[in-house]
């Protein structure tokens, strides 16, 4: 890997760095001085807000059971593989987990996490720009965030 000065990096420790400096330099500020109330764009009544979804034992289990096993697990390194096979046995304890989630208000912290991983585009393997980040996220996040998206668009 080459970095900004053109000096030849092969330590991991090294190209690491290479690629947090070019996909850091690709990213865009948002500027967050001024962000809408949601409230001016929920359009519903009260009751069918978000924290009123009820998340069943069911919906769960279809959702993990339709989980693509070649997908890469997230920081968390809950493999949908393995989340595909026992779908009967965590789909309660994970719709407890959901429903206590929305209620709350918040997500485990695994679940915020992601491991940013280099896909190779085309060009040249040493110039970091030839790569694309890909964000790795939590595959039960995933499966909470579908259910609330089906909940929400249905």
């Amino acid at each position: 890997m080459i970095d900004g000065d053109g000096r030849l990096v092969t330590d991991s420790a090294g190209m690491t760095e290479v690629f947090n400096e070019q996909f850091s330099a690709v990213f865009t500020a948002e500027d967050t001085t001024y962000i809408p109330p949601a409230d001016k764009f929920f359009k519903g009544v009260e009751d069918e807000k978000l924290m009123d979804i009820e998340i069943t034992t069911e919906v769960v289990r279809r959702k993990l059971q339709g989980l693509r096993a070649d997908k890469s697990p997230g920081a968390d390194n809950m493999s949908p593989r393995l989340l595909k096979e026992i779908a009967d046995e965590i789909a309660h304890p994970a719709a407890l987990l959901f429903n206590q989630s929305l209620k709350q208000g918040c997500v485990p912290l695994d679940w915020r996490i992601a491991n940013v991983t280099p896909i190779f585009k085309k060009g040249s393997r040493n110039d970091a720009t030839n790569y694309r980040p890909v964000s790795l996220t939590s595959q039960l996040s995933k499966v909470l965030e579908s259910i609330i998206r089906d909940a929400v668009c249905g």
